[in-house]
Order: structure tokens, then C-alpha cells, then sequence
């Protein structure tokens, strides 16, 4: 493991080479190897995650626009990093970046002694033996030029981004987050990539939407809010032992509260009353209500993909 000097994050200027890399990442004198800057940032902030989560979730952003570090999705995120759940980091940043980001992170949670250091080195450029070596016979012969030109994949213009129910949480709200600012063509059908050659229309995943639980068809319902609240009161009567466990521990990736019990609902916007003394929150966007869903269908051990269906 290459060797160097040692930058230390508790100086007022840690001056760093353009020719530099990193090779650990020493906390409290406990020394990480790393390969690369990006795996130092990974490294750097998933440690400060276990020391200081509430700073770390004070830092995150849900703005796409925002050029944070830190961030509850995926969507316009060149490289990014799971530190926690819907907790992703941006490693695309330059070594500059990088140091300051996490000064940054020591800086919000009050640390006045950073005792973080970066092991940085000079790498050496060896010498390839095995090059052909120019001779006065071959210097005026012709080179073969062996650089291909990448090639650059193929765009669709305005591609509309597509839903599907299979997909994981984190893959709902980037598609979700991408939809809202998505102008759709006049006098367009989208239609899924697998449903285009018979036709088939996207499966609506808002409002015009069924459901099914324990045989019984409910719906079709006006909006997402209404279908969210007829999907709970089902679920309360149903599985109430398992919704009763969820009270006032399901916090969605708003950072807010879902389901409470007794009086505490008081500082929820729209509260919806439900049985068992039960109260639900419906003030969230309807991406959100739709997160919201998939975690209590499978508390109760269903999956949304077979609860969930289109007219």
C-alpha cells in the first residue's frame, strides 16, 4: 500500500495536488485503505453516518435542482452511494470538494477537535517495457492508429419516464420525481417498452386506480389521497395487530410521521381517523402516498404489485 503525507482536516488549509491520491483514510488513528477519492468520500461520511445521523439527515435534499452532496434519491445523480436507507451521496466531486463537504459535516455537528486525517501520494508512472521500440528502420514506417472513437448511445427525444409496479422505492421516486417535470407530447399514447408492439396503454398508478384485498374489489377512486385513505381503513380492520405496531414508527422519506395512535395526531395536517383509535396523515404528495402504501401492504405480508391493479 502506497505511502505519503498526511493531510489533516483540523488545519485552517489543507492544500492538495491535482496529481494526488488518496491511500487511506485515518479516524481517530484508525487507518481505512482506499483506492480512490470517491471511495475516501463513501468511506468518509458513511463512518460520520453511524457518529452523527441526525446531522447527516439535516443535510439531505429532495431538490433536484440543489447541488448538495447529500440527497433522498437518485434522479440527475452522476455517481451515487448508499449511505442509509433513502439516503444517497454524490462521489462526483473533486478532491477540493471532497475535504470541504466533510468539514462541512464536522462543522454542523458541532465538532470543534476533527481528528480525521487523509493519507495522500505522488503515484509513480512506470515505465512500459514491453512498448515497441522505435528504431531508425521503423521510424518513418506508417502507425497504425488503434484509438476508437467511443460511441455514444443512442437518445430518444423526449422520452416520457415510465412506472412500473415492480419497481423498489428508491426507483418509484426517481421515475416519480423525473414525471413531474416531464412535458408530454400532443396527441401521444405512451405505452410501456414490453406492452408496445400489441398497444397497451400504461397502467395508470394514480388516481383511476383498484384495489383488492381478501377477495373484495374497492374502487375506482377520484384521486391518490382518497385511495390512500380507503387502502388504511381496509388494512386497520384486517391486519390490525400489524398496523397497530406501525403507530408512530414509519417515517416516510418527507421525514415525516405516517400513522399515530390516541392524541398525538394532533399535528398532523389531514388527519383521517381509523379503527382501533388509529389516525393517518394524507397531506403527502401522491408519490409519497404511494411509498407509503407499499410499506404498510407489506407489514401486513402483501405485495403492491398484487393488491395494486388498473381498470
Amino acid at each position: 500500500m502506497p505511502t505519503g503525507r498526511i493531510v489533516d482536516l483540523a488545519a485552517k488549509s489543507q492544500e492538495i495536488y491535482e496529481n494526488e491520491l488518496p491511500a487511506a483514510l485515518i479516524y481517530f488513528g484508525e487507518r481505512a485503505p482506499v483506492n480512490d477519492w470517491q471511495e475516501l468520500f463513501f468511506v468518509a461520511v458513511k463512518c460520520l453516518y453511524l457518529e452523527f445521523p441526525d446531522t447527516i439527515n439535516s443535510l439531505c435534499s429532495t431538490d433536484p435542482t440543489r447541488t448538495l452532496f447529500l440527497r433522498t434519491n437518485t434522479i440527475d445523480m452522476e455517481r451515487p452511494k448508499k449511505i442509509a436507507p433513502i439516503i444517497y451521496l454524490e462521489t462526483a466531486r473533486s478532491p477540493k470538494q471532497i475535504v470541504k463537504a466533510i468539514k462541512i459535516i464536522f462543522s454542523r455537528a458541532g465538532v470543534r477537535r476533527i481528528n480525521m486525517q487523509i493519507e495522500v501520494y505522488t503515484p509513480q508512472i512506470e515505465e512500459n517495457f514491453y512498448a515497441p521500440q522505435v528504431t531508425q528502420e521503423n521510424f518513418y514506417a506508417p502507425q497504425v492508429e488503434s484509438y476508437q472513437p467511443p460511441v455514444q448511445p443512442r437518445r430518444t427525444r423526449n422520452q416520457k419516464p415510465v412506472l412500473h409496479l415492480n419497481q423498489s422505492i428508491e426507483e418509484m421516486l426517481a421515475t416519480l420525481d423525473a414525471m413531474e417535470t416531464y412535458e408530454s407530447p400532443k396527441n401521444s399514447q405512451p405505452v410501456l417498452p414490453h406492452a408496445a408492439p400489441v398497444g397497451r396503454r400504461e397502467p395508470q398508478v394514480f388516481g383511476n386506480l383498484f384495489f383488492m384485498i381478501e377477495g373484495t374489489r374497492h374502487g375506482p377512486f377520484d384521486n391518490e389521497k382518497n385511495r390512500y385513505v380507503a387502502l388504511m381503513q381496509c388494512l386497520a380492520e384486517l391486519y390490525p395487530y400489524q398496523i397497530l405496531r406501525e403507530a408512530g414508527h414509519h417515517i416516510n422519506s418527507m421525514h415525516r410521521l405516517t400513522l399515530m395512535k390516541g392524541g398525538s395526531y394532533l399535528y398532523f395536517r389531514e388527519p383521517v381517523e381509523l379503527p382501533n383509535n388509529l389516525f393517518i396523515d394524507k397531506d403527502f404528495p401522491d408519490r409519497i402516498l404511494v411509498e407509503n402504501e407499499r410499506h404498510f401492504l407489506e407489514r401486513c405480508g402483501l405485495f403492491f404489485e398484487n393488491v395494486m391493479f388498473s381498470a
